[in-house]
Protein backbone atom coordinates (compact mmCIF):
# COMPACT_ATOMS: atom_id res chain seq x y z
CA UNK A 1 0.00 0.00 0.00
CA UNK A 2 1.06 3.59 -0.45
CA UNK A 3 3.07 4.94 2.45
CA UNK A 4 2.65 8.34 4.06
CA UNK A 5 4.95 11.02 2.73
CA UNK A 6 7.42 12.68 5.07
CA UNK A 7 6.78 16.04 3.45
CA UNK A 8 4.66 18.45 5.43
CA UNK A 9 1.62 19.64 3.54
CA UNK A 10 -1.00 22.29 3.85
CA UNK A 11 -2.06 25.19 1.71
CA UNK A 12 1.41 25.13 0.08
CA UNK A 13 0.53 21.78 -1.48
CA UNK A 14 -0.67 22.54 -5.04
CA UNK A 15 -3.30 19.82 -4.94
CA UNK A 16 -4.64 21.11 -1.63
CA UNK A 17 -4.98 24.54 -3.23
CA UNK A 18 -6.62 23.06 -6.32
CA UNK A 19 -9.33 21.29 -4.34
CA UNK A 20 -9.98 24.16 -1.94
CA UNK A 21 -13.52 25.60 -1.92
CA UNK A 22 -14.25 27.94 -4.84
CA UNK A 23 -13.97 31.65 -4.18
CA UNK A 24 -17.21 33.55 -3.77
CA UNK A 25 -19.40 30.56 -2.99
CA UNK A 26 -22.80 31.36 -1.51
CA UNK A 27 -23.93 30.33 1.96
CA UNK A 28 -26.15 27.66 0.38
CA UNK A 29 -23.26 26.32 -1.71
CA UNK A 30 -20.96 26.33 1.32
CA UNK A 31 -23.49 24.40 3.40
CA UNK A 32 -23.92 21.84 0.61
CA UNK A 33 -20.15 21.49 0.15
CA UNK A 34 -19.52 21.12 3.88
CA UNK A 35 -22.11 18.38 4.08
CA UNK A 36 -20.57 16.56 1.10
CA UNK A 37 -17.07 16.80 2.62
CA UNK A 38 -18.33 15.45 5.95
CA UNK A 39 -20.05 12.56 4.18
CA UNK A 40 -16.87 11.86 2.19
CA UNK A 41 -14.74 11.75 5.35
CA UNK A 42 -17.28 9.55 7.10
CA UNK A 43 -17.55 7.21 4.12
CA UNK A 44 -13.77 6.99 3.77
CA UNK A 45 -13.44 6.16 7.47
CA UNK A 46 -16.16 3.52 7.26
CA UNK A 47 -14.44 1.92 4.27
CA UNK A 48 -11.11 1.82 6.10
CA UNK A 49 -12.75 0.15 9.09
CA UNK A 50 -14.43 -2.42 6.89
CA UNK A 51 -11.17 -3.17 5.18
CA UNK A 52 -9.38 -3.65 8.49
CA UNK A 53 -12.01 -6.14 9.62
CA UNK A 54 -12.12 -8.01 6.33
CA UNK A 55 -8.41 -8.11 5.54
CA UNK A 56 -5.66 -8.65 8.01
CA UNK A 57 -3.08 -8.21 5.28
CA UNK A 58 -3.71 -4.87 3.57
CA UNK A 59 -1.35 -5.91 0.77
CA UNK A 60 -4.23 -7.98 -0.55
CA UNK A 61 -6.10 -4.79 -1.39
CA UNK A 62 -5.55 -2.32 -4.20
CA UNK A 63 -7.18 1.08 -3.92
CA UNK A 64 -7.59 3.01 -7.18
CA UNK A 65 -8.98 6.51 -7.72
CA UNK A 66 -10.52 7.68 -10.99
CA UNK A 67 -9.84 11.41 -11.22
CA UNK A 68 -10.47 14.04 -13.86
CA UNK A 69 -12.76 16.94 -14.64
CA UNK A 70 -16.49 16.47 -15.24
CA UNK A 71 -17.27 14.56 -18.46
CA UNK A 72 -13.70 13.33 -18.81
CA UNK A 73 -14.84 9.71 -19.15
CA UNK A 74 -14.45 8.45 -15.58
CA UNK A 75 -17.84 6.77 -15.38
CA UNK A 76 -17.37 5.21 -18.82
CA UNK A 77 -13.96 3.90 -17.74
CA UNK A 78 -15.58 2.35 -14.68
CA UNK A 79 -18.18 0.70 -16.92
CA UNK A 80 -15.33 -0.72 -19.00
CA UNK A 81 -13.71 -2.08 -15.83
CA UNK A 82 -16.98 -3.80 -14.99
CA UNK A 83 -17.01 -5.35 -18.45
CA UNK A 84 -13.55 -6.80 -17.81
CA UNK A 85 -13.87 -7.85 -14.16
CA UNK A 86 -17.62 -8.26 -13.58
CA UNK A 87 -19.05 -9.19 -16.95
CA UNK A 88 -21.95 -11.25 -15.59
CA UNK A 89 -23.06 -8.49 -13.23
CA UNK A 90 -22.72 -5.89 -15.99
CA UNK A 91 -24.87 -7.98 -18.33
CA UNK A 92 -27.62 -8.21 -15.72
CA UNK A 93 -27.62 -4.43 -15.29
CA UNK A 94 -27.86 -3.59 -18.99
CA UNK A 95 -31.67 -3.51 -19.07
CA UNK A 96 -31.73 -0.89 -16.30
CA UNK A 97 -30.07 1.61 -18.65
CA UNK A 98 -32.91 1.60 -21.16
CA UNK A 99 -34.83 4.52 -19.56
CA UNK A 100 -31.59 6.51 -19.26
CA UNK A 101 -30.82 6.00 -22.95
CA UNK A 102 -34.35 7.12 -23.80
CA UNK A 103 -33.93 10.14 -21.52
CA UNK A 104 -30.73 11.04 -23.40
CA UNK A 105 -32.75 11.03 -26.63
CA UNK A 106 -35.46 13.21 -25.10
CA UNK A 107 -32.95 15.84 -23.98
CA UNK A 108 -31.40 16.17 -27.42
CA UNK A 109 -34.75 16.24 -29.24
CA UNK A 110 -36.15 18.94 -26.96
CA UNK A 111 -33.01 21.02 -27.41
CA UNK A 112 -33.50 20.90 -31.18
CA UNK A 113 -37.21 21.77 -30.86
CA UNK A 114 -36.44 24.78 -28.66
CA UNK A 115 -33.88 26.16 -31.11
CA UNK A 116 -36.14 25.50 -34.08
CA UNK A 117 -39.11 27.25 -32.45
CA UNK A 118 -36.95 30.26 -31.59
CA UNK A 119 -35.76 30.47 -35.19
CA UNK A 120 -39.31 30.21 -36.54
CA UNK A 121 -40.60 32.88 -34.14
CA UNK A 122 -37.80 35.21 -35.24
CA UNK A 123 -39.04 35.08 -38.82
CA UNK A 124 -40.37 38.56 -39.75
CA UNK A 125 -43.76 38.91 -41.34
CA UNK A 126 -42.51 41.70 -43.58
CA UNK A 127 -39.46 43.83 -44.17
CA UNK A 128 -40.53 46.45 -41.60
CA UNK A 129 -40.58 43.89 -38.81
CA UNK A 130 -37.08 42.58 -39.35
CA UNK A 131 -35.07 41.91 -36.19
CA UNK A 132 -32.52 44.46 -35.10
CA UNK A 133 -29.93 42.39 -33.21
CA UNK A 134 -27.35 40.29 -35.11
CA UNK A 135 -28.53 37.07 -33.48
CA UNK A 136 -32.16 37.75 -34.37
CA UNK A 137 -31.23 38.76 -37.92
CA UNK A 138 -29.28 35.52 -38.33
CA UNK A 139 -32.21 33.47 -37.04
CA UNK A 140 -34.61 35.38 -39.28
CA UNK A 141 -32.37 34.76 -42.28
CA UNK A 142 -32.45 31.04 -41.61
CA UNK A 143 -36.24 31.19 -41.38
CA UNK A 144 -36.55 33.04 -44.69
CA UNK A 145 -34.25 30.46 -46.27
CA UNK A 146 -36.54 27.53 -45.65
CA UNK A 147 -38.41 27.04 -42.35
CA UNK A 148 -41.99 26.26 -43.31
CA UNK A 149 -45.34 25.27 -41.91
CA UNK A 150 -44.11 21.66 -41.98
CA UNK A 151 -41.46 22.58 -39.43
CA UNK A 152 -44.11 24.13 -37.16
CA UNK A 153 -46.27 21.01 -37.47
CA UNK A 154 -43.29 18.78 -36.68
CA UNK A 155 -42.61 20.73 -33.48
CA UNK A 156 -46.28 20.47 -32.47
CA UNK A 157 -46.36 16.73 -33.08
CA UNK A 158 -43.35 16.26 -30.80
CA UNK A 159 -44.71 18.48 -27.99
CA UNK A 160 -45.82 15.47 -25.86
CA UNK A 161 -42.13 14.74 -25.33
CA UNK A 162 -41.88 17.87 -23.17
CA UNK A 163 -44.16 16.51 -20.45
CA UNK A 164 -42.48 13.11 -20.70
CA UNK A 165 -39.03 14.63 -20.17
CA UNK A 166 -40.32 16.65 -17.21
CA UNK A 167 -41.72 13.50 -15.59
CA UNK A 168 -38.42 11.73 -16.12
CA UNK A 169 -36.49 14.60 -14.54
CA UNK A 170 -38.79 14.51 -11.53
CA UNK A 171 -38.37 10.76 -11.17
CA UNK A 172 -34.58 11.01 -11.25
CA UNK A 173 -34.27 14.03 -8.97
CA UNK A 174 -36.56 12.61 -6.26
CA UNK A 175 -37.54 16.01 -4.77
CA UNK A 176 -34.10 17.58 -5.18
CA UNK A 177 -33.86 20.93 -6.95
CA UNK A 178 -31.41 22.07 -9.61
CA UNK A 179 -29.76 25.44 -9.89
CA UNK A 180 -30.56 27.43 -13.02
CA UNK A 181 -28.94 25.77 -16.03
CA UNK A 182 -27.54 22.86 -14.00
CA UNK A 183 -27.49 19.43 -15.63
CA UNK A 184 -29.70 16.83 -14.01
CA UNK A 185 -27.82 14.47 -11.72
CA UNK A 186 -28.22 11.59 -9.29
CA UNK A 187 -26.39 11.07 -6.02
CA UNK A 188 -23.75 8.37 -6.19
CA UNK A 189 -25.53 6.44 -3.43
CA UNK A 190 -28.96 6.81 -5.08
CA UNK A 191 -30.12 3.49 -6.54
CA UNK A 192 -31.87 5.15 -9.47
CA UNK A 193 -32.58 1.83 -11.22
CA UNK A 194 -34.99 0.80 -8.46
CA UNK A 195 -37.18 3.77 -9.33
CA UNK A 196 -37.88 2.31 -12.77
CA UNK A 197 -38.00 -1.42 -12.01
CA UNK A 198 -40.11 -2.47 -9.06
CA UNK A 199 -39.01 -6.10 -9.25
CA UNK A 200 -38.96 -9.09 -11.55
CA UNK A 201 -41.14 -11.40 -9.41
CA UNK A 202 -44.08 -9.20 -8.45
CA UNK A 203 -47.61 -10.54 -8.64
CA UNK A 204 -49.49 -9.97 -11.90
CA UNK A 205 -52.21 -8.26 -9.88
CA UNK A 206 -49.79 -5.86 -8.25
CA UNK A 207 -50.01 -2.34 -9.65
CA UNK A 208 -47.00 -1.09 -11.53
CA UNK A 209 -44.97 1.53 -9.72
CA UNK A 210 -44.87 5.06 -11.04
CA UNK A 211 -41.35 4.45 -12.34
CA UNK A 212 -42.38 1.27 -14.14
CA UNK A 213 -45.28 3.09 -15.79
CA UNK A 214 -43.05 6.00 -16.80
CA UNK A 215 -40.43 3.68 -18.27
CA UNK A 216 -43.08 1.87 -20.30
CA UNK A 217 -44.73 5.10 -21.44
CA UNK A 218 -41.40 6.56 -22.52
CA UNK A 219 -40.58 3.52 -24.62
CA UNK A 220 -44.03 3.54 -26.24
CA UNK A 221 -44.06 7.27 -27.02
CA UNK A 222 -40.54 7.27 -28.45
CA UNK A 223 -41.40 4.29 -30.62
CA UNK A 224 -44.47 6.11 -31.96
CA UNK A 225 -42.44 9.32 -32.44
CA UNK A 226 -39.46 7.71 -34.13
CA UNK A 227 -40.43 8.81 -37.66
CA UNK A 228 -40.99 12.43 -36.62
CA UNK A 229 -37.78 12.57 -34.59
CA UNK A 230 -35.85 11.14 -37.53
CA UNK A 231 -37.41 13.74 -39.85
CA UNK A 232 -36.42 16.49 -37.42
CA UNK A 233 -32.83 15.31 -36.97
CA UNK A 234 -32.21 14.63 -40.68
CA UNK A 235 -33.77 17.88 -41.95
CA UNK A 236 -31.04 19.91 -43.76
CA UNK A 237 -32.41 23.23 -42.48
CA UNK A 238 -32.38 21.97 -38.89
CA UNK A 239 -28.81 20.69 -39.27
CA UNK A 240 -27.79 24.06 -40.69
CA UNK A 241 -29.39 25.78 -37.69
CA UNK A 242 -27.43 23.57 -35.31
CA UNK A 243 -24.21 24.30 -37.21
CA UNK A 244 -24.88 28.05 -37.01
CA UNK A 245 -25.31 27.64 -33.25
CA UNK A 246 -22.01 25.65 -33.09
CA UNK A 247 -23.92 22.69 -31.65
CA UNK A 248 -22.49 19.28 -32.49
CA UNK A 249 -24.84 16.91 -30.70
CA UNK A 250 -23.00 13.94 -32.18
CA UNK A 251 -19.98 15.01 -30.11
CA UNK A 252 -21.88 14.93 -26.84
CA UNK A 253 -22.26 12.08 -24.37
CA UNK A 254 -25.51 10.17 -24.59
CA UNK A 255 -25.96 10.69 -28.34
CA UNK A 256 -28.28 8.15 -29.97
CA UNK A 257 -30.08 10.14 -32.68
CA UNK A 258 -28.25 8.26 -35.44
CA UNK A 259 -29.58 4.95 -34.05
CA UNK A 260 -33.20 5.92 -33.39
CA UNK A 261 -34.91 3.05 -35.15
CA UNK A 262 -32.93 0.46 -33.20
CA UNK A 263 -33.05 2.04 -29.73
CA UNK A 264 -36.77 2.94 -29.89
CA UNK A 265 -37.95 -0.55 -30.83
CA UNK A 266 -40.49 -1.80 -28.29
CA UNK A 267 -38.37 -4.88 -27.60
CA UNK A 268 -35.09 -2.92 -27.51
CA UNK A 269 -32.41 -4.23 -25.16
CA UNK A 270 -29.27 -2.10 -24.61
CA UNK A 271 -25.94 -3.47 -25.76
CA UNK A 272 -22.68 -3.16 -23.85
CA UNK A 273 -21.70 -0.21 -26.04
CA UNK A 274 -25.09 1.48 -25.48
CA UNK A 275 -24.54 1.33 -21.73
CA UNK A 276 -21.06 2.81 -22.08
CA UNK A 277 -22.43 5.63 -24.26
CA UNK A 278 -25.36 6.46 -21.96
CA UNK A 279 -24.98 9.70 -20.02
CA UNK A 280 -26.15 10.10 -16.42
CA UNK A 281 -24.29 12.63 -14.31
CA UNK A 282 -23.44 11.52 -10.77
CA UNK A 283 -22.23 13.59 -7.85
CA UNK A 284 -20.37 12.28 -4.86
CA UNK A 285 -18.22 9.15 -4.82
CA UNK A 286 -19.06 5.80 -6.39
CA UNK A 287 -17.29 2.81 -4.82
CA UNK A 288 -16.92 -0.40 -6.82
CA UNK A 289 -15.29 -3.68 -5.72
CA UNK A 290 -13.59 -6.13 -8.07
CA UNK A 291 -11.84 -9.46 -7.55
CA UNK A 292 -8.90 -9.31 -9.96
CA UNK A 293 -7.13 -12.54 -10.86
CA UNK A 294 -3.52 -12.71 -11.92
CA UNK A 295 -1.26 -15.66 -12.67
CA UNK A 296 -0.06 -15.72 -9.08
CA UNK A 297 -3.00 -14.65 -6.95
CA UNK A 298 -6.36 -12.96 -6.61
CA UNK A 299 -6.48 -9.38 -5.37
CA UNK A 300 -9.39 -7.22 -4.29
CA UNK A 301 -9.60 -3.87 -6.05
CA UNK A 302 -11.61 -0.96 -4.75
CA UNK A 303 -12.19 1.69 -7.41
CA UNK A 304 -13.51 5.15 -6.50
CA UNK A 305 -15.12 7.33 -9.15
CA UNK A 306 -15.23 10.82 -7.67
CA UNK A 307 -17.06 13.88 -8.98
CA UNK A 308 -14.90 15.99 -11.26
CA UNK A 309 -16.67 19.36 -11.27
CA UNK A 310 -14.69 22.10 -9.56
CA UNK A 311 -17.31 22.39 -6.84
CA UNK A 312 -16.90 18.67 -6.02
CA UNK A 313 -13.09 18.44 -5.87
CA UNK A 314 -13.03 19.39 -2.19
CA UNK A 315 -14.40 15.90 -1.45
CA UNK A 316 -11.37 14.14 -2.99
CA UNK A 317 -8.90 14.49 -0.14
CA UNK A 318 -10.22 11.79 2.26
CA UNK A 319 -9.79 9.17 -0.47
CA UNK A 320 -6.07 9.86 -1.03
CA UNK A 321 -5.03 7.97 2.11
CA UNK A 322 -3.53 4.57 1.28
CA UNK A 323 -4.29 4.92 -2.42
CA UNK A 324 -2.20 2.66 -4.64
CA UNK A 325 -2.88 4.27 -8.00
CA UNK A 326 -4.67 7.14 -9.66
CA UNK A 327 -6.15 6.80 -13.11
CA UNK A 328 -6.35 10.38 -14.35
CA UNK A 329 -8.46 11.10 -17.41
CA UNK A 330 -7.74 14.11 -19.62
CA UNK A 331 -10.18 14.45 -22.56
CA UNK A 332 -8.15 15.74 -25.52
CA UNK A 333 -11.37 16.54 -27.37
CA UNK A 334 -11.97 19.39 -24.92
CA UNK A 335 -9.38 21.61 -26.62
CA UNK A 336 -12.11 23.87 -28.06
CA UNK A 337 -14.45 23.81 -25.05
CA UNK A 338 -14.83 25.75 -21.80
CA UNK A 339 -15.65 24.41 -18.35
CA UNK A 340 -19.39 24.48 -17.74
CA UNK A 341 -18.87 25.73 -14.18
CA UNK A 342 -16.11 28.23 -15.14
CA UNK A 343 -16.66 29.43 -18.73
CA UNK A 344 -13.40 31.42 -18.80
CA UNK A 345 -11.26 28.27 -18.53
CA UNK A 346 -10.38 26.00 -21.44
CA UNK A 347 -11.17 22.34 -20.61
CA UNK A 348 -7.87 20.92 -21.83
CA UNK A 349 -5.91 23.63 -20.02
CA UNK A 350 -7.83 22.74 -16.86
CA UNK A 351 -6.80 19.08 -17.27
CA UNK A 352 -3.14 20.13 -17.60
CA UNK A 353 -3.36 22.25 -14.44
CA UNK A 354 -5.06 19.47 -12.49
CA UNK A 355 -2.46 16.96 -13.70
CA UNK A 356 0.27 19.33 -12.54
CA UNK A 357 -1.31 19.62 -9.10
CA UNK A 358 -1.68 15.85 -8.76
CA UNK A 359 1.86 15.16 -10.00
CA UNK A 360 3.45 17.67 -7.63
CA UNK A 361 1.41 16.94 -4.51
CA UNK A 362 3.38 15.67 -1.48
CA UNK A 363 0.22 13.78 -0.54
CA UNK A 364 0.63 11.52 -3.54
CA UNK A 365 4.36 10.95 -3.95
CA UNK A 366 3.98 7.21 -3.40
CA UNK A 367 0.87 6.85 -5.53
CA UNK A 368 1.39 5.46 -9.00
CA UNK A 369 -0.09 7.52 -11.79
CA UNK A 370 -1.89 6.23 -14.87
CA UNK A 371 -2.78 8.90 -17.44
CA UNK A 372 -5.55 8.35 -19.98
CA UNK A 373 -5.36 10.94 -22.76
CA UNK A 374 -8.98 10.23 -23.54
CA UNK A 375 -11.58 10.81 -26.26
CA UNK A 376 -9.06 10.51 -29.08
CA UNK A 377 -11.86 9.35 -31.38
CA UNK A 378 -13.81 12.55 -30.77
CA UNK A 379 -10.64 14.62 -31.14
CA UNK A 380 -10.10 13.06 -34.57
CA UNK A 381 -13.67 13.88 -35.66
CA UNK A 382 -13.26 17.52 -34.66
CA UNK A 383 -9.95 17.88 -36.47
CA UNK A 384 -11.36 16.22 -39.61
CA UNK A 385 -14.25 18.69 -39.54
CA UNK A 386 -11.74 21.52 -39.83
CA UNK A 387 -11.62 22.74 -36.22
CA UNK A 388 -8.07 24.05 -35.86
CA UNK A 389 -6.22 22.85 -32.77
CA UNK A 390 -3.73 25.70 -33.14
CA UNK A 391 -6.51 28.26 -32.76
CA UNK A 392 -6.85 27.21 -29.11
CA UNK A 393 -3.23 26.32 -28.29
CA UNK A 394 -1.23 29.25 -29.65
CA UNK A 395 2.19 27.61 -29.27
CA UNK A 396 1.20 24.59 -31.32
CA UNK A 397 2.94 24.54 -34.71
CA UNK A 398 2.13 21.03 -35.94
CA UNK A 399 -0.39 19.73 -38.40
CA UNK A 400 -4.12 19.55 -37.74
CA UNK A 401 -4.18 15.76 -37.60
CA UNK A 402 -4.82 13.44 -34.67
CA UNK A 403 -1.36 11.85 -34.65
CA UNK A 404 0.46 15.18 -34.46
CA UNK A 405 -1.89 16.62 -31.83
CA UNK A 406 -1.68 13.51 -29.64
CA UNK A 407 2.11 13.51 -29.84
CA UNK A 408 2.21 17.18 -28.86
CA UNK A 409 -0.17 16.77 -25.92
CA UNK A 410 1.62 13.67 -24.64
CA UNK A 411 4.86 15.66 -24.56
CA UNK A 412 3.13 18.47 -22.68
CA UNK A 413 1.73 16.15 -20.03
CA UNK A 414 5.09 14.39 -19.66
CA UNK A 415 6.86 17.75 -19.31
CA UNK A 416 4.39 18.85 -16.63
CA UNK A 417 4.98 15.62 -14.72
CA UNK A 418 8.77 15.83 -14.93
CA UNK A 419 8.75 19.45 -13.80
CA UNK A 420 6.57 18.48 -10.83
CA UNK A 421 8.91 15.62 -9.93
CA UNK A 422 11.90 17.97 -10.01
CA UNK A 423 10.17 20.27 -7.53
CA UNK A 424 9.31 17.34 -5.24
CA UNK A 425 12.92 16.10 -5.35
CA UNK A 426 14.18 19.57 -4.47
CA UNK A 427 11.74 19.85 -1.59
CA UNK A 428 12.80 16.49 -0.15
CA UNK A 429 16.55 17.08 -0.38
CA UNK A 430 16.80 17.70 3.37
CA UNK A 431 14.12 15.21 4.38
CA UNK A 432 14.94 12.00 6.22
CA UNK A 433 13.97 9.97 3.18
CA UNK A 434 12.96 10.75 -0.37
CA UNK A 435 9.83 9.31 -1.96
CA UNK A 436 10.48 6.10 -3.92
CA UNK A 437 10.52 6.24 -7.73
CA UNK A 438 7.07 5.74 -9.15
CA UNK A 439 5.72 4.49 -12.40
CA UNK A 440 3.73 6.68 -14.75
CA UNK A 441 1.95 4.99 -17.62
CA UNK A 442 0.37 7.04 -20.40
CA UNK A 443 -2.29 5.69 -22.76
CA UNK A 444 -4.14 7.24 -25.68
CA UNK A 445 -7.70 6.09 -25.14
CA UNK A 446 -11.16 6.15 -26.63
CA UNK A 447 -13.16 4.58 -23.84
CA UNK A 448 -16.14 4.02 -26.14
CA UNK A 449 -13.92 1.58 -28.03
CA UNK A 450 -14.61 -1.14 -25.48
CA UNK A 451 -12.32 -3.78 -27.02
CA UNK A 452 -9.24 -1.54 -27.06
CA UNK A 453 -10.08 -0.18 -23.62
CA UNK A 454 -10.32 -3.72 -22.25
CA UNK A 455 -6.78 -4.38 -23.47
CA UNK A 456 -5.56 -1.17 -21.85
CA UNK A 457 -7.25 -2.05 -18.56
CA UNK A 458 -5.43 -5.40 -18.52
CA UNK A 459 -2.15 -3.54 -19.09
CA UNK A 460 -2.99 -1.25 -16.19
CA UNK A 461 -3.80 -4.29 -14.05
CA UNK A 462 -0.48 -5.94 -14.87
CA UNK A 463 1.40 -2.74 -14.06
CA UNK A 464 -0.30 -2.27 -10.71
CA UNK A 465 0.09 -5.90 -9.66
CA UNK A 466 3.69 -6.35 -10.78
CA UNK A 467 6.81 -5.61 -8.81
CA UNK A 468 7.93 -3.43 -11.71
CA UNK A 469 5.39 -0.86 -10.59
CA UNK A 470 7.64 0.03 -7.66
CA UNK A 471 10.90 0.13 -9.60
CA UNK A 472 10.40 1.18 -13.20
CA UNK A 473 9.92 4.60 -14.76
CA UNK A 474 8.45 4.11 -18.19
CA UNK A 475 8.44 7.76 -19.22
Amino acid sequence: MASTSVIAHGHDDPLTRAIMPPAGESAEERASRTQEEALARQRSHEIDEQLKKGHKDKKELVKILLLGQAESGKSTTLKNMKLVYAKESFSKERAYWKPIIHFNILKHVLLIIRLLEEAIEAQPEDDASRSSTPAEEESALLSREGFTTEHRILCMQLKPLIDLEASMRKQLLQHRELRNGEEIFVQSHFAWAKHFYSGQHRSQQQRLSKGDALRTEMGTVLNASCRNITALWSDPKVRKLLDEQALRLEHEAGFFLDELERVTELNYEPTDLDVCKARLRTVGVTETHFRVSSMLSQVDWIVYDVGGARTQRATWKPYFDDANAIVFLAPLSGFNQKLEEEPRINRLEDSLLLWRDISSSPLLTSVHLILFLNKVDLLQKKLEQGIEFGSYFKHYAGGNDVEAVCKYMKKKFVAVYKDAQTKITTATTHAKSSPPPRLVRIFLTSVLDIQSTAQIIVQVQNSILSDALNRTDLL
